[in-house]
């Protein structure tokens, strides 16, 4: 039975390719549920499966096995006709914007409409107003080639939203926009997701676009979805290696084999103070305003190791977080990390997963 607040739901979901040599299993279990109105993302290296999984959420790609339900419907169930309509309240933007290169502006903005039999006149009147809500009015009589590459994804944003889709399927859709660039089209679908309430779902490789747009995230990798929840939930207490990576080391996916390599490289080095337990900390805005890395060392006369600290910016909020190295006495240890629990921070070991 539909959850009354999930769009999309997932239940053990598998995709396997059959290929010359072998079978290859794209997606292993996955399930996940997406509220209505929410701004998911997903997140995993190159070859994760991310895109496999986008295209199976409006069976663009079949499922070997599992179930895709969007508002209750199981596409699996669905006749090629209702398959159809469904598909019509799914939209997706992709990373190559794939506009009509011989087409205006405008008429990139209609082609949906048309293809839906509205009259011309209606078509135009419906694709200047989008074309206001992603700002480029000006734009309309020019042509791809005569845009930047933000002002093209604004068109293909424009266009997905000509259908009045309920889901908005992101597949890598800054990926080739410099930083600036990127920030806008976040911006630009932050706006239209509180204006109009879309579901928005966004396929990517980029934390910081988890991080500035989320409200949710699925962090897959080799296929199998290894930690999912609230963006800053997974920032102060993320539990896979994937997660890990990602919010402690501050990777992104395609970082991630190279960083493991790099820990191999230097697996046995101790450090000067020769701390054998490490522990991540992360603030809080009820935490920050203390120094209290300063005032623990004071107040047990020893020192500790700061290993890493930085602040991310996680949807206007700054989390800050550090690793600390501690002291080789194992009751000073556990005396150490009860202070810090008690000044409201949230501790947790960093154990070999990210450490090797």
């Amino acid at each position: 039975m539909k959850h009354m607040d999930y769009i999309v739901e997932v239940q053990h979901l598998y995709k396997i390719f059959q290929t010359k040599d072998a079978q290859v299993e794209a997606l292993k279990d996955i399930n996940l549920q997406i509220e209505t109105g929410d701004i998911y993302g997903i997140i995993g290296m190159s070859g994760a499966g991310k895109s496999t999984l986008v295209r199976c959420l409006n069976f663009l790609e079949v499922p070997t096995k599992g179930e895709v339900l969007v508002e209750g419907q199981s596409l699996a169930k669905l006749s090629d006709p209702e398959l159809r309509k469904l598909r019509s309240s799914i939209s997706m933007i992709f990373q190559g914007f794939n506009l009509l290169m011989q087409k205006s502006v405008i008429d990139n903005v209609c082609f949906p409409l048309r293809m839906q039999n509205m009259k011309k006149e209606e078509a135009k009147a419906k694709a200047r107003d989008l074309l206001a809500l992603v700002g480029l009015s000006d734009k309309e009589n020019a042509y791809p080639a005569q845009l930047s590459g933000g002002q093209k994804q604004r068109v293909a944003i424009a266009r997905a939203l000509a259908s009045d889709p309920r889901i908005l399927l992101c597949d890598e859709a800054t990926s080739a926009l410099d930083p600036q660039t990127t920030q806008q089209i976040l911006d630009l679908l932050r706006k239209i997701n509180e204006d109009t309430g879309i579901t928005i779902i966004i396929i990517t490789h980029q934390m910081s676009v988890v991080r500035d747009i989320c409200n949710h995230v699925a962090i897959i990798e080799d296929g199998v979805l290894v930690e999912d929840g609230l963006v800053e939930d997974i920032f102060n207490h993320p539990k896979s290696r994937a997660g890990r990576y990602l919010v402690v080391e501050g990777k992104d996916p395609d970082e991630w084999e190279r960083a493991r390599l790099e820990k191999e490289r230097h697996k046995g080095e101790r450090d000067l103070l020769h701390e054998d337990r490490r522990i991540r900390i992360a603030f809080t805005s009820n935490s920050s305003f203390e120094p209290v890395i300063a005032n623990m060392v004071l107040h047990f006369g020893t020192p500790v190791n700061i290993l890493h600290a930085d602040t991310r910016d996680v949807k206007g909020v700054a989390r800050g977080q550090m690793i600390l190295g501690l002291p080789e006495d194992k009751e000073l240890q556990e005396e150490m990390i009860s202070w810090l629990i008690s000044r409201g921070l949230a501790v947790e070991e960093v154990n070999s997963d990210v450490e090797q």
